[in-house]
């Protein structure tokens, strides 16, 4: 069990052996991911947890046809600025319908 210090919250984050196994046995990156609907990916680059360089990884892996990657250039973790939030709005809005 590790505790760190959150930036997120007063809590500290903690990680167990048994969520990093879990972690391990479900990796999907090494190949195809078997996913054929609509997909849209938002990261910001100013994310100091996850780059935002995953994402773009994580659209070539996928499957489906329909996956379009937008990236936040001042966007943080949590794009929870006003302006983040009406774009993740907006993007949810204008998702095509499922076939």
């Amino acid at each position: 069990r590790v505790e760190e210090v959150s930036a997120y919250s007063d809590t500290p984050t903690v990680t167990t052996r048994a969520f990093w196994q879990s972690g391990e046995a479900h990796r999907l990156l090494q190949g195809e991911i078997a996913i054929d609907c609509s997909v849209r990916l938002l990261h910001g680059q100013a994310d100091p947890d996850v780059p935002w360089h995953h994402s773009l990884h994580l659209a070539e892996r996928l499957r489906s046809a329909d996956v379009q990657t937008l990236l936040v250039k001042q966007g943080d973790h949590r794009l929870s600025r006003e302006s983040d939030i009406a774009l993740l709005l907006a993007t949810v809005a204008a998702m095509p319908e499922p076939r």
